[in-house]
């Protein structure tokens, strides 16, 4: 993993941070994907890659409403 960058959930905590309307929502996202990256990427890992995908689309779906950011 590039470690170069912030995360995505990193950004997004921060977005929520800095008291944008949709702060609840980022964060909660942030959470969860966090979470389901981090089991994904376990040995053995905990979460199957349907999760980890279903959750990274909906942070970055969000991520893209909130700052006007390409989905890809």
């Amino acid at each position: 993993m590039d470690t170069s960058t912030p995360a995505l959930w990193e950004k997004m905590r921060a977005l929520a941070a800095s008291g944008h309307d949709r702060a609840e929502e980022l964060t909660k996202q942030a959470d969860e994907l966090e979470q389901k990256t981090s089991g994904y990427y376990a040995d053995p890992p905990t979460v199957e890659v349907k999760s980890f995908v279903g959750a990274w689309a909906r942070a970055k779906r969000t991520w893209s409403e909130c700052t006007g950011e390409p989905l890809l």
